[in-house]
C-alpha cells in the first residue's frame, strides 16, 4: 500500500514540512482528508487536493487549475522540482508531450486559452479598467497635451487602408479624401 504525508495545516494556509505538521495516511485517506477539509472551509486548494487524490483530475490538471488560483505556493514548489529533482523534470517534460500529441488534450488546452483570453479581454474593455487606465495615463503624463503623438494632428482617407495619413490639422483636406482612418480594409 502507498503512503502520503498529510499537512495537518496545510501549505497554502502558511504549513510546513515540519514533523509535527504531517502525517502518514493512505492515498484513500489522503484523499478524504482533502474533501473534508473543502467541505468545512471551501478552500477551492482542498477541492483540487481531492479530485487530484481521487482520480478525478490528472496530476496536471491539478496544477494547472492550481496556477489559475493564484497558488504562488503550488507555483514555488513546481519550480523548486524542475529545478532541483532530474528525475520530476523528465517526468514532467514526457507528461507534456504526452499531451500535446493527444489531440484531445490539445483542444482542450486551446479551449482554456480561449477562455481565459475571453474573461481578459471582458475584464480589460470593463469600465471601470478604462477609466482606470485612463486615470494612470493621465497621473504619468503618457500622450497628454503636446506629448501626444497625434497632437497638432489629423487623419485624413481615400476610404482605403493605404490611404490612411496624418496631416496637420490646419491643412486643407485633398480632393479624394475626407476625415477619417481606415484601419483595417473590408474583405
Amino acid at each position: 500500500m502507498q503512503y502520503h504525508m498529510h499537512h495537518l495545516k496545510p501549505r497554502y494556509m502558511g504549513g510546513n514540512d515540519a514533523p509535527e505538521n504531517l502525517v502518514r495516511v493512505s492515498i484513500k485517506r489522503h484523499a478524504m482528508f482533502h474533501f473534508c477539509n473543502y467541505q468545512l472551509w471551501g478552500n477551492k486548494e482542498d477541492k483540487i487536493a481531492w479530485c487530484a487524490l481521487s482520480g478525478q483530475i490528472s496530476f496536471d490538471e491539478a496544477q494547472y487549475q492550481a496556477q489559475l488560483l493564484g497558488g504562488d505556493r503550488a507555483r514555488e514548489v513546481f519550480k523548486e522540482k524542475m529545478k532541483n529533482d532530474p528525475e520530476y523534470r523528465a517526468a514532467f517534460s514526457r507528461r507534456m508531450k504526452e499531451r500535446w500529441n493527444d489531440p484531445e488534450c490539445r483542444e482542450r488546452m486551446a479551449e482554456n486559452c480561449r477562455k481565459t483570453q475571453k474573461k481578459a479581454m471582458t475584464a480589460a474593455l470593463s469600465k471601470e479598467a478604462r477609466q482606470k487606465k485612463l486615470d494612470t495615463l493621465k497621473r504619468i503624463g503618457h500622450q497628454q497635451g503636446k506629448k501626444n503623438s497625434m497632437y497638432g494632428k489629423m487623419w485624413i482617407t481615400d476610404g482605403t487602408k493605404e490611404g490612411s495619413r496624418r496631416i496637420p490639422k490646419g491643412d486643407p483636406i485633398p480632393e479624394g479624401f475626407r476625415k477619417g482612418r481606415v484601419c483595417q480594409t473590408k474583405k
